[in-house]
């Protein structure tokens, strides 16, 4: 085996780990190969590996060792010739926007994600591959939940949206992806007043979670079941929380069980 076949090699076993959850030996792996890549001079194995750094870093929300990587990254990149409308380094500003708002940097956040929706709105014109889409729907979705910190919530919802609206037209958006994403605009929607439109996501949520197998949802069911009680729907809130209730029970989820109780609660004070 080269020493090339090694880097790529031990690079995929940083994935599989990083996919497993397996962030310890993920991290020790990639110094690895990061160490591989060096000796034997191979720049683009070196970008890669910091970049693969730099996302398992905001993956466990360790803000500052995730700048100092997608910083260097952005400059390894430009320096072999990238500009700054390159997709590559659009992409990077986005997750560097994402470090500022995860730090409470509002406003540089802020003035990042500007900056990277101008630039994609003008390259969805050019290329409007599933690729960039897809980036576009991201910076929309992280910037809509930046305003919703703020206290800004119709814009964020706005972004939210059209975030969703996106996301659903993108060919390999992973499900579980967009049951959260519909959770989240239910829970805006809700901090708004609109109960009627937090019932449609959180009832769209719980469906699409349904037909994808996708277990996670107790909090939803809870969700809806608050929903109803704001509608004074009494009876089909009962119904929602006591499954969550039951879902709680059945998956030892101490946390939606006793979520679901104190919505039962609830119910039976509007009674």
């Amino acid at each position: 085996m080269s020493a090339e076949d090694e880097l790529v090699h031990t690079i995929k076993h940083c994935i599989l780990f990083i996919q497993r959850n397996e962030f310890e030996k993920a991290e020790q792996l990639l110094h690895v190969a990061l160490r591989q890549a060096q000796q034997i001079r191979h720049e683009l194995g070196i970008t890669y590996v910091y970049d693969v750094m730099a996302n398992l870093a905001l993956q466990r929300e360790q803000l500052d060792k995730a700048k100092q990587l997608f910083i260097a990254v952005t400059q390894r990149i430009m320096a072999d010739g990238a500009q700054e409308d390159d997709p590559r380094v659009i992409h990077l500003s986005v997750k560097l926007a994402r470090v500022s708002h995860l730090k409470k940097d509002y406003s540089t956040a802020q003035l990042g994600y500007d900056w990277c929706l101008e630039k994609l709105h003008r390259l969805v014109e050019t290329d409007p591959s599933d690729a960039t889409q897809k980036l576009l729907a991201i910076a929309e979705d992280w910037y809509g939940r930046l305003f919703v910190d703020l206290n800004r919530c119709e814009e964020g919802l706005k972004l939210m949206k059209n975030s969703l609206d996106r996301m659903k037209l993108v060919s390999d958006t992973d499900k579980e992806e967009l049951v959260f994403q519909l959770n989240d605009i239910g829970t805006v929607c809700d901090r708004l007043g609109l109960a009627d439109d937090s019932i449609k996501y959180f009832k769209e949520a719980i469906e699409l979670a349904k037909t994808s197998k996708i277990e996670d949802v107790g909090t939803m069911y809870v969700n809806l079941g608050r929903a109803y009680i704001k509608t004074q729907l009494l009876d089909a809130a009962r119904k929602s929380c006591g499954y969550a209730w039951k879902l709680g029970v059945m998956s030892k989820n101490q946390d939606v069980k006793q979520e679901a109780e104190l919505c039962i609660k609830q119910i039976n004070n509007h009674v």
